[in-house]
């Protein structure tokens, strides 16, 4: 196959695209006043631009929320965020579309998990978002709604009983 002298400056372009959008970086235990310490989620959106996710421990009580978050190539570890406290992370999108991380939850009534950004989701129609911010709640997570400025976009937790 012959390919033209025009087009490996391109291709070259591509795969640096392609690496160096999933680098991921880590926020601990910033403190969340009543609203998320992040702006509003009706931006622009910029497909190449970082997103950072923001969790919020919303489950009430005095005691901290063990946390395990990850994706297929970064494991934050088990943490715990203490009452009313946050923990946040950024990343930079897979180039075709596939980034996902998902998080287990240690509650009083057992462990619960959950994709916590899955790219399908989180960066299409009227509920996408640069910055997802979620408080984590006994009945499931909640999303920061940039139009109604609320943590209205609730979810119920994965059925799957796995992180793996």
């Amino acid at each position: 196959m012959n390919i033209p002298k025009r087009y490996p400056p391109l291709f070259i372009l591509i795969i640096f695209i392609a690496t160096n959008l999933s680098h991921a970086d880590t926020r601990n235990n910033i403190a969340a006043a009543n609203g998320p310490s992040l702006q509003s989620t009706k931006d622009v959106f910029n497909p190449f631009g970082k997103i950072t996710v923001e969790i919020i421990n919303d489950i009430g009580g005095t005691a901290s929320l063990p946390y395990h978050c990850k994706s297929k190539d970064n494991d934050f570890g088990v943490q715990f965020l203490q009452p009313g406290g946050s923990w946040s992370f950024s990343f930079k999108r897979q180039f075709f579309g596939r980034t996902l991380f998902f998080c287990s939850f240690a509650l009083a009534n057992g462990k619960f998990y959950f994709d916590i950004f899955r790219d399908h989701r989180d960066t299409a129609g009227d509920d996408w978002c640069q910055k997802c911010v979620w408080k984590i709640r006994t009945n499931g997570p909640c999303r920061f709604n940039g139009g109604t400025k609320q943590f209205d976009i609730c979810f119920p937790w994965n059925k799957n009983k796995s992180l793996y």
